[in-house]
């Protein structure tokens, strides 16, 4: 009912970069056995599912009751999941303080975050339940773009190891 085609379509875009992005982790890694040097990639978190059914319930009902028309009710939606959004890319941020991971950038509207890490601090985010993936750092500059070309904030946590 409710379609997301910016978000859906960056993932499409960004999504064909995944396997090239995890395969050349071992590339970013030094090969003559010492520590690995930081890579950059870009995240990609979304809402828990729990809580945008919660939200196409709640407006679905409003569409049945005609408080809301189908327009209003893409809008609200689209907003509402902005903003849920919004609080997961928050969430993924206090965890980096916890991690030998650095948010660089964000653009918290599409869920998408410019990270600096280790190779394997980079794939341990993807345990992180608000974490759908990991791209090339150019799929953050494809949503930099479709964004208008601004970022909606900038956040930089400092790494622990």
């Amino acid at each position: 009912m409710f379609e997301d085609a910016g978000r859906r379509r960056f993932l499409q875009l960004a999504g064909t970069g995944t396997a090239l992005s995890l395969s050349g982790c071992s590339a970013l890694s030094n090969h003559d056995g010492g520590a690995t040097e930081p890579a950059t990639a870009t995240l990609a978190v979304q809402p828990d599912e729990e809580s945008l059914q919660e939200l196409q319930a709640e407006i679905r009902s409003q569409v049945e009751s005609g408080e809301l028309d189908r327009m209003q009710a893409q809008s609200a939606f689209r907003r509402r999941r902005i903003e849920l959004t919004q609080e997961a890319v928050g969430r993924f941020q206090n965890r980096t303080g916890n991690t030998s991971v650095t948010v660089d950038d964000t653009i918290s509207e599409f869920g998408v975050m410019r990270v600096t890490g280790s190779p394997a601090a980079l794939l341990e985010t993807l345990g992180y339940e608000e974490v759908s993936g990991i791209f090339p750092t150019s799929a953050f500059e494809e949503a930099r773009s479709q964004a208008g070309g601004g970022t909606s904030g900038s956040a930089t946590s400092t790494p622990t190891e």
